[in-house]
Formats: structure tokens, C-alpha cells, sequence
């Protein structure tokens, strides 16, 4: 989970670690106490931001971006993830957009948004972005030199 590297990242920071799945949170919750962590992150189950009440200066997301009708030409170890994991719906980006969508009611004022994308979703989730007011867009390549990552910031 990435909540956990980012707290190990930053020691000075609270971190709040938000998941649909609650067998998601509970094998995080068992990672956190191994590492000595347990008692900066707190665990949230939600549907994207449908419980969180607090806001932030920093989101980050790896929400599910596989079209899913490519699910089936992922490889078997990666099939072996939960389904709601993997599928983006058909374009890959559904849960990303409705995040986007949401995240501005819980980001602090000029708070960013840091989250991983498809290959080929940059230009329209940097446009969605530009749409509904974010500033300082940035996208960034991976390894690969291939365009996966989106920041952003807000208000």
C-alpha cells in the first residue's frame, strides 16, 4: 500500500490510508504494525472519498486503470488480483475521473494530487484536470519513458 511507503518516507507525517477493500486494509493495517508504523497511519474503508471528512495537502491514489477489455491480456500473475483492482471500466479511467471529481472537497487550499495512470490516459486525464480547475499539471514518465503519472494542484 502506498500509504505505508509514504509514512516510512516522511516520518514528521500523519497519514490516513483510504480502501474499498477491507481484506486490502487489513493485510496494510498487519504491514504497518510490522513496520513500526501503526501509530501514524489510520486506516479508513471507503468508496473513494464517500467517508473521508478531512482535507489534505496531499492525495495519492493508485486507483484500478485497466480497460476492461484488456483485463483479459494481462498476465496471469496480475490477473490473479481483485477484479475491482484491475478494472477502469472501458476506457480505464472511471474511478480516476470521479476521484478527480472529488478530491477538491478534501484538499486543502493549493493541495496536490499525485496518482498513477494507464498507458495512452495521459492527455485525457490532463485535460479533465484542466476542465475542472486544477492548476500545475504536470505528467511524468516512468522507466519506460512511458507518460504515468499525474500531479496536480487545486484551488
Amino acid at each position: 500500500m502506498i500509504a505505508l511507503t509514504l509514512a516510512a518516507e516522511w516520518p514528521e507525517a500523519a497519514v490516513d490510508a483510504v480502501d474499498i477493500s477491507p481484506e486490502a486494509l487489513a493485510l496494510a493495517a498487519e504491514n504497518a504494525a510490522r513496520l513500526g508504523l501503526a501509530e501514524r497511519v489510520h486506516f479508513l474503508r471507503s468508496d473513494l472519498f464517500s467517508s473521508v471528512t478531512s482535507q489534505y495537502g496531499l492525495i495519492v491514489a493508485n486507483l484500478p486503470y485497466v480497460p476492461a477489455g484488456e483485463i483479459s491480456t494481462l498476465s496471469r500473475e496480475v490477473r490473479r488480483d481483485p477484479l475491482p483492482a484491475l478494472d477502469g471500466g472501458p476506457d480505464g479511467a472511471d474511478l480516476i475521473r470521479a476521484f478527480l471529481d472529488q478530491a477538491p472537497a478534501h484538499l486543502l487550499p493549493g493541495g496536490t494530487v499525485a496518482l498513477e495512470i494507464g498507458a495512452g490516459q495521459s492527455e485525457m486525464l490532463v485535460e479533465h484536470l484542466r476542465l475542472r480547475g486544477y492548476k500545475e499539471i504536470r505528467s511524468t514518465a516512468d522507466y519506460a519513458g512511458i507518460n504515468r503519472f499525474l500531479f496536480a494542484n487545486y484551488g
